[in-house]
């Protein structure tokens, strides 16, 4: 069944049950905070796609992530910066821009990751995320995290998102399953 949402570009990834702040600057964007502030809904984050590596029309990935507002803060006069959570990945079928530069798009949800047990040759994985949260300045990080260290496919988004790779190498590991994913993270890690 597809659902309309609305549709927030940004240059980087939005894994599910991570956290990610966004700043909002322009008049449509305020629009579709105070829209899904007032009606208590989610909004889609999607990555934007490289110009010079957009092959089609389309300038985000298909797939994006179901994200709910945590909270807000304004540092400075003009820009609110929003944070919000993602939640699951959802598959983006049609969109349209309306006239006030909104996205709306239909979307289907993707199928539920089944959790089961992590296996024994990822565990190494679970000392490298946790020596990582426990550097100097990660203690937000920490404090925020929805925990759940035998869970191959949150342990792999977790590693993901603070993985120094380009936007599309973040969408590459949004996208594929848990253990496809670890064993990804664990080429990248040994390089």
């Amino acid at each position: 069944m597809l659902t309309e949402l609305t549709l927030f570009p940004v240059n980087s990834v939005l894994y599910p049950n991570g956290l990610m702040t966004i700043k909002v600057i322009k008049p449509c964007d305020l629009l579709m905070v105070s829209d899904c502030t007032r009606h208590e809904k989610p909004f889609v984050v999607v990555s934007r796609i490289d110009q010079t590596e957009n092959i089609n029309s389309t300038p985000f990935n298909d797939i994006g992530t179901l994200a709910y507002m945590v909270d807000f803060d304004m540092p400075r006069s003009g820009i609110l910066e929003m944070r919000c959570r993602g939640r699951a990945m959802v598959n983006i079928r049609r969109y349209k821009t309306r006239t006030d530069s909104l996205i709306i798009a239909q979307i289907e949800s993707l199928p539920a990751i089944e959790t089961f047990k992590l296996p024994k040759k990822y565990q190494v994985l679970q000392e490298v995320l946790r020596s990582y949260i426990a550097r100097e300045g990660m203690s937000r990080y920490k404090e925020e995290l929805e925990e759940d260290w035998d869970n191959p496919d949150w342990l792999g988004c977790r590693l993901s998102e603070i993985l120094p790779v380009d936007r599309q190498q973040h969408y590459k590991l949004l996208i594929m399953e848990p253990l496809e994913r670890l064993f990804q993270i664990k080429k990248l890690l040994k390089k």
